[in-house]
């Protein structure tokens, strides 16, 4: 991933004319604009750096007088959401990242669903409050997946508690990856448990390159959720 990667967003109702998540030109630039000169009506809007329509966008922007957004601003507006939801309903940043996942980036509908029935949420998301199964310290047990036995040091559990070796999820969380941005919402391999997986495991059992990629996704789901993303993405680089 370049560092100079830019998104842009905008709450006109455009259709969808680009897959969000299909690979891109890795040549192509973007840059970000927020329009701001209407609090209610602020959005923002994807704009090609290598298509003739650029050479209008300094004029163009100097009339609706935008802002630009870069990778780094997206982050940090997707981090305090996260913050923000973790926060206010006394839960760690990672299930608070899972909850606006699951809730399109929707801080409101987050807010109005939990304190409405919170064991519900819990339920439907995956966010187990406690262990399916014992997951006890200092002894032996078997992965569930390749069921060879291993020390607990080498195995790793989601809420639930059902125990994989370390290298069977790696296998796992890489399929998900691959398969596309379903993996963001990612579940216990056990077939009979529901328990999600959060980004604390991804980050401690995935390749380098497979954080990578999970961590692109993670980023233009917000961008794609949030309430003012325009559907059409000119340029983004490649996952």
């Amino acid at each position: 991933m370049e560092s100079e990667d830019e998104f842009f967003m905008n709450d006109a109702n455009e259709s969808v004319e680009d897959d969000f998540y299909s690979d891109g030109d890795d040549d192509a630039g973007a840059m970000a604009t927020y329009d701001d000169s209407d609090a209610d009506d602020a959005g923002y809007e994807f704009i090609d750096q290598d298509s003739d329509d650029s050479v209008d966008f300094a004029s163009h922007s100097h009339q609706q007088n935008y802002t630009v957004l870069s990778e780094v601003d997206i982050r940090q507006r997707q981090e305090d959401d996260i913050t923000r939801v973790s926060t206010v309903l006394s839960i760690s940043k990672v299930e608070a990242g899972i909850l606006l996942r699951h809730y399109n980036w929707n801080i409101s509908k987050v807010h109005d669903e939990w304190f409405a029935d919170e064991e519900k949420v819990r339920w439907s998301v995956g966010l187990l409050d406690k262990r399916v199964v014992p997951f006890p310290d200092g002894s032996r047990m078997t992965c569930g997946i390749c069921f060879d036995t291993y020390p607990c040091d080498l195995l790793h559990a989601a809420a639930c508690g059902h125990p994989f070796c370390n290298s069977c999820w790696s296998g796992y969380i890489r399929t998900a990856i691959n398969d596309g941005p379903g993996c963001l919402m990612l579940r216990c391999p056990d077939p009979s448990c529901a328990a999600v997986v959060g980004q604390d495991m991804i980050n401690a059992l995935a390749s380098d390159e497979d954080r990578e990629k999970y961590s692109r996704y993670f980023i233009r789901s917000y961008v794609e959720g949030n309430r003012k993303v325009i559907r059409k993405l000119i340029a983004m680089s490649s996952i």
